[in-house]
């Protein structure tokens, strides 16, 4: 009950009335919100926040009390409000008016609600960062404090890579965000400012660098139309399912479900229009699904933790595949994998073992490098510090509880999580049993391949990963018949971004060293090509073209690579077989050759995209004479000169590897006949891999 129930129980009872101005009992959102039924029993809305007894009105503003009269507050005005009239009910002072501004504000860009009255803002989600302080915050204020800056407030690695690596800026170090913010610097990773992303509108006839058309330009149109709609500075544009979310704190901490739908008991909340939160009730611990409504693009980790994974183009996609039957992120029912082959026994996309037990995101990731430390990062791996090692442990030693893993513990001498969505006590296994003779937990073939070297050279995923997903392929088109609206700021432009894509492979293993010189598995990151339309919605000279990049030593392919966890653990993995890196038969002649080649990254034939010479003084193009073959899925050539680039962070410590390192690798002779699991179906067609096999 509401604190002035005493008051309100001397008072007229009309539980049902929603009209403008009624006598009530009791506080008057209940009144509408949580009626009470035929005994007597209130019903309806849910308590957003069980752990204190707030009013409505403490995060959504507006007035719940009403005296019609004089209001006088007794005992030096601690004690209940004493009113000499009548209290009343007034729904309009209770739900705060919008006033001249819109009314609906969940596809608003992050400069259209910097302009949305705060009352207002705060009446529709009290969670959102603008005024933040006036609600989560006078409970929470060092981590609203920090959310400001975090990564997922700003998304600006979404930005800077891809710009750096079309020429648009010198660095891959944070310029732009989808929102102005500064803070302290925090240096190597760390910045003092970003700035909101607002390119000027692309302009085919002009001749000024900033609005020419050119590949940079209209990449900076596909990015601030396409990419900048996962951030905490606005609700996301609400569109498809599986992507529906508010803003700022409630973004995470209230779950809404795939359809935006409310299922929330409270009669006043529309259940068939989107969208709403799933119930009106905050979790402190959200799980995979709200991470996923952000989480299924750039290392598509939400979809891939779970199992499954986006199709190809056309003729690319198996030829039995287990779809996942529901329409998610803009793309219709058939478009996401749950099983590569129906025809076979086994999983080739299984769900991390994480997610398998009972884990959520949660679990793993904890609470400051999810909210941030205070500063700006535009590099994600700078902001991540989980490691295997934290429960794990290492070699040497067992993993000790920390007080960043609160849900971390030791008894009687064994290690255990517990999680936070599911509520599940797990042991966890740990390095040191399984590599030390004589423990119950103690394996051969893991203190085999986990000795010294591997572990002080490879990050642990690098083996237990379970599959990867890797696109070779992308093109985008910018159509200038067709206006579209930047995400960062809503103007409408000429310039309607839409993609395609070639082959999505699952089986690469690319290892390029990570920015914590560890060696890790990759994936192309924007290997994408770019055409642009005119007004007439012809190609201009701007067709398929990949971007240019230049760092001194001449132009090159704009094409990126990034180091990554895939979040596909497996106890066993196709990644674990040794003739993965190492050589068979011989170091001179190894029959496994052409699996070496993906591996330390000078690529196949496999993926040939043909496409204009991106070294023309003029930049035009001939498609007689000026187009090149790409071999998509090669990160170096045979002299070992970089045909992608890496680009953060600063200093760029993520690299390939060296020719030196690759002959150090191919030096060690393996035997093949150990295959830990099965290699996925794409395998049968695939000359770079062995035939498939099913092992148990």
């Amino acid at each position: 009950m509401m604190r002035w129930m005493a008051v309100a129980a001397t008072l007229l009872v009309l539980a049902t009335a929603c009209d403008k101005k009624r006598v009530v009992h009791r506080a008057n959102c209940e009144v509408c919100h949580l009626p009470r039924d035929e005994s007597g029993t209130p019903h309806g809305i849910e308590a957003a926040h069980p752990w204190a007894e707030l009013e409505c009105v403490t995060c959504h503003g507006g007035q719940d009390w009403i005296c019609d009269g004089t209001l006088t507050t007794p005992d030096g005005g601690m004690g209940d409000p004493r009113c000499d009239g009548e209290w009343v009910y007034d729904k309009e002072r209770a739900h705060v008016s919008p006033g001249d501004g819109p009314a609906f504000l969940k596809n608003l860009s992050a400069r259209e609600l910097d302009e949305v009255d705060r009352d207002y803002l705060r009446f529709i989600n009290p969670g959102d960062l603008r005024v933040v302080d006036s609600t989560c915050g006078r409970c929470h204020a060092d981590i609203t404090y920090r959310v400001r800056t975090s990564t997922m407030a700003h998304t600006s690695g979404e930005v800077t890579v891809a710009r750096y690596r079309a020429g648009a800026q010198p660095t891959p170090h944070g310029i732009y965000s989808a929102v102005n913010l500064s803070a302290e610097p925090n240096p190597p990773c760390g910045v003092a400012e970003l700035t909101q992303l607002a390119p000027p509108p692309m302009d085919l006839a002009s001749s000024d660098p900033a609005t020419e058309l050119s590949v940079a330009n209209a990449q900076d149109q596909y990015i601030v139309k396409s990419c900048l709609r996962c951030h905490l500075n606005d609700f996301g544009e609400n569109r498809f399912t599986g992507d529906f979310r508010s803003s700022g704190c409630t973004a995470c901490h209230m779950e809404y479900a795939d359809d935006g739908l409310s299922r929330s008991a409270d009669p006043r909340i529309s259940h068939e229009t989107v969208p709403h939160p799933r119930t009106h009730e905050i979790t402190a611990a959200p799980s995979t699904t709200q991470c996923t409504h952000c989480h299924y693009r750039g290392g598509r980790i939400g979809m891939s933790y779970q199992g499954y994974r986006e199709s190809g183009g056309p003729g690319f996609n198996p030829p039995n595949p287990e779809v996942l039957g529901v329409a998610q992120h803009g793309h219709d029912a058939a478009y996401y994998l749950t099983d590569e082959d129906t025809s076979n026994d086994f999983d080739e996309t299984p769900p991390d073992v994480h997610f398998e037990a009972g884990m959520h995101c949660v679990d793993c990731h904890y609470e400051e490098e999810v909210h941030g430390d205070g500063h700006l990062y535009a590099d994600t791996q700078c902001a991540v510090g989980t490691e295997c090692e934290d429960c794990h442990g290492t070699l040497d030693a067992y993993a000790e509880p920390s007080v960043l893993r609160d849900n971390f513990y030791v008894r009687d001498g064994r290690r255990y999580l517990r999680t936070k969505v599911t509520g599940l006590e797990l042991e966890v296994p740990q390095v040191r049993d399984l590599v030390t003779p004589g423990s119950p937990s103690y394996s051969e073939p893991a203190a085999m391949a986990m000795d010294a070297a591997h572990l002080r050279d490879l990050e642990c995923y690098t083996c237990h990963s379970g599959w990867t997903p890797s696109c070779y392929g992308c093109h985008v088109t910018v159509d200038m018949s067709v206006e579209a609206r930047y995400q960062s700021t809503g103007l409408s432009t000429a310039g309607r971004p839409t993609g395609s894509r070639r082959a999505v492979v699952l089986n690469d293993l690319v290892l390029l060293w990570n920015s914590d010189g560890k060696l890790a598995p990759s994936m192309p990151s924007e290997r994408f090509f770019l055409t642009v339309l005119d007004e007439a919605g012809e190609p201009t000279r701007i067709h398929s073209r990949p971007r240019t990049f230049d760092d001194g030593s001449g132009p090159r392919p704009g094409f990126g690579q990034r180091a990554f966890n895939p979040h596909t653990v497996r106890r066993r993995s196709p990644f674990m077989s040794c003739d993965r890196c190492h050589s068979v038969g011989s170091a001179e002649a190894p029959t496994n050759e052409a699996l070496l080649d993906i591996t330390h990254g000078f690529g196949t034939d496999r993926f040939i995209q043909e496409a204009c010479d991106v070294t023309n003084a003029d930049d035009s193009c001939d498609p007689a004479t000026d187009w090149t073959r790409y071999r998509l899925d090669a990160i170096i050539d045979r002299m070992g000169n970089p045909l992608v680039v890496v680009g953060h962070p600063d200093p760029q410590r993520s690299r390939p590897l060296s020719l030196e390192e690759i002959a150090r690798m191919r030096s060690i002779v393996v035997d093949d006949s150990y295959l830990p699991t099965p290699i996925p179906s794409d395998a049968r067609t695939n000359p770079a891999f062995p035939a498939a096999r099913n092992v148990e």
